[in-house]
């Protein structure tokens, strides 16, 4: 699965006209009719789910790891090859790149598409293999839970056999400034400094963001590097897991 295919059906399955149903897991659930962009974001596109660090502690997505933070997420598995270890690569060297203050806003999540396999300890493990240190948290748990995320978020493909199949999984990452409801997808396979780039006009309002020649110039345009505003306000509300999620990834 391309993260081309991904990014342009998030941007279009908006006006799809689908249904869905809003999280369950918080407390402040509102009509979606009266709410803002940013709440609309918050309670139909960031459900309350719990998935477990590869610390082995228990955290709610929202609550824990999204409210009031700037994150980029991805998903991805141990056993995955050598697609996953390169994306993990790019991703280090992008927040590596990130200069202070801009480096310590932002958080890494990366979460496992394969549970059963890969436990706190399994996680845990591939992290010392490929030299993570402290801001990047990798998660595991429930597989309805991280597939109503995936979905939630957007990453998923519209070929349910494309979907279901782990080795074409998404190579995208989801970039989002939580409180200013700014949210933007890039190719993980775009090179370091595009993604770098991509995660300062997250955590930045646009009238700060980086812009000229310095810019473009920087490193070589690919095609690959494109990103775009991903807006989770556009998207339906996730369908309900059981309805929606293809067969087993096993």
């Amino acid at each position: 699965m391309t993260a081309r295919v991904l990014f342009i059906f998030a941007l279009l399955i908006g006006s799809a006209g689908c249904t869905g149903v809003a999280s369950e897991h918080r407390s402040d659930a509102t009509p979606a009719g009266s709410l803002s962009k940013i709440d609309r974001i918050r309670q139909e596109h960031l459900p309350n789910v719990e998935l477990v660090t590869h610390e082995g502690q228990p955290v709610r997505f929202y609550d824990d790891l999204v409210q009031g933070k700037v994150v980029a997420i991805n998903f991805m598995f141990t056993t995955c090859g050598n697609t996953c270890p390169l994306i993990t690569e790019r991703l280090a060297a992008a927040y590596h790149a990130l200069r202070s203050p801009l480096k310590e806003k932002v958080t890494l999540l990366s979460i496992t598409l394969e549970p059963e396999h890969d436990t706190p300890g399994v996680l845990r493990q591939y992290r010392k293999e490929h030299g993570i240190d402290a801001g990047w948290i990798f998660l595991t748990g429930r597989r309805e839970d991280i597939e109503r995320l995936r979905r939630s978020l957007g990453v998923y493909d519209l070929d349910p056999a494309i979907d279901s199949d782990p080795s074409q999984h998404a190579g995208l990452v989801v970039l989002g400034n939580e409180p200013q409801g700014r949210w933007k997808s890039v190719s993980a396979f775009s090179q370091p400094i595009r993604i770098r780039q991509t995660m300062e006009r997250t955590i930045l309002p646009p009238s700060e963001w980086p812009t000229g020649p310095a810019v473009v110039q920087e490193v070589a345009y690919q095609e690959r590097d494109s990103s775009e505003p991903a807006d989770l306000a556009s998207l339906p509300a996730p369908f309900a897991i059981e309805t929606s999620v293809p067969g087993s990834r096993k």
